[in-house]
């Protein structure tokens, strides 16, 4: 079964997490196009240049947290698959019900974040 392209958008302010995120997506064939970003308000400004279907977003930034932005495509009802990679556990439900499609545990689920990565739709 042949899978659709996808372009992926990292916001994580951790300059190795984001990299080994990069790293591992450019292993996968049907990734074709990432950026990564540290801050909401350049995440929101690529949002607005650039199509993507496929968001892995870490809550705490520097410049606030990502359930503002979960809580913004919320309100503007923007389609995005949200993968939320997190040490915020305690936030997972909220963020699901805020549209996140799944919440990672930084800690422990790197190898299942790229995993979905690979097979999400």
């Amino acid at each position: 079964m042949e899978s659709k392209q996808k372009n992926l958008l990292i916001v994580e302010d951790n300059t190795y997490i984001g990299n080994s995120i990069v790293n591992s997506a450019k292993e996968i064939n049907v990734v074709k196009n990432i950026h990564l970003t540290d801050s909401i308000q350049e995440a929101i400004s690529l949002l607005d240049n650039l199509t993507f279907n496929l968001i892995v977003l870490d809550l705490s930034l520097p410049d606030g947290s990502g359930l503002e932005l979960l809580k913004l495509f919320k309100k503007k009802e923007i389609q995005k698959k949200i993968l939320v990679f997190s040490t915020s556990i305690n936030l997972k439900q909220v963020c699901l019900k805020y549209g996140a499609h799944a919440f990672f545990d930084k800690a422990n689920d790197f190898d299942e974040l790229i995993e979905t990565i690979k097979i999400i739709d």
